[in-house]
């Protein structure tokens, strides 16, 4: 189920030159190889985040040790916001390539909030809008059987990270068939059939662990099966 993480564009949308460039320069950065922890569930929750190069992804660890990913986060992409509110970190950050992150300390960020009241608005549009889609995505999530959201999270997949070929939009990610059930909420074994049916109609075509998705022939399935 994707969520609605907005890009730093939107965060520093109408902040002047001046006052952005006295943003940036309280920001940090650090670089994370892959598979690199870049905090755990359970570490303080004392930065906020955003993704400068390469893709994150947010997983959580349930009660019988398996982790789940929750989303995954590309360039210009925000997270760990809830730190205004949360004192530890309610899920874990992992690198899933070779990734660049800048980092604005907590006590910087309450500080930018009381000297730049444009800077807070923006922050806060930003945490109602992903308030709201998750409403509606849980909403979906209920009413939608599995593979209908199979479908909207590889076309999600491929229209936030995929890369244009002869043979359709290839997602540049190694995707076990337990991510992708994690992703939507389902059966390890229910994506594995799905995949295959997906495969057989023609809807995307896998490379290995990649998958290439035949984006006008899975949206036209989608048009089909929700009417």
């Amino acid at each position: 189920m994707p969520l609605p993480f907005q890009t730093s564009d939107e965060l520093f949308r109408g902040i002047p030159e001046g006052d952005a460039r006295k943003i940036l320069d309280l920001c940090s950065e650090r670089r994370f190889s892959p598979d690199a922890a870049i905090f755990h569930e359970g570490d303080p929750a004392n930065a906020l985040c955003i993704v400068k190069t390469g893709l994150v992804k947010l997983v959580s660890l349930s009660e019988k040790g398996t982790d789940s990913i929750l989303h995954i986060l590309r360039p210009g992409e925000i997270f760990g916001e809830l730190i205004i509110h949360e004192t530890r970190r309610p899920f874990t950050a992992v690198a899933m390539t070779d990734v660049t992150v800048s980092i604005l300390k907590r006590r910087d960020l309450l500080d930018l909030f009381s000297s730049l009241p444009l800077f807070l608005r923006n922050f806060l549009g930003m945490l109602s809008a992903r308030l709201l889609r998750v409403e509606q995505d849980f909403a979906d999530l209920l009413n939608a059987w599995a593979y209908h959201r199979l479908a909207r999270e590889l076309l999600h997949l491929a229209g936030d990270l995929g890369a244009e070929t002869p043979g359709g939009i290839l997602i540049p990610l190694h995707l076990t068939h337990e991510d992708l059930s994690n992703l939507i909420g389902t059966a390890r074994e229910t994506v594995t059939i799905q995949l295959h049916k997906f495969e057989e109609m023609g809807l995307i075509r896998r490379e290995g662990r990649r998958i290439l998705v035949n984006r006008p022939r899975m949206e036209e399935y989608l048009s089909v099966e929700e009417t």
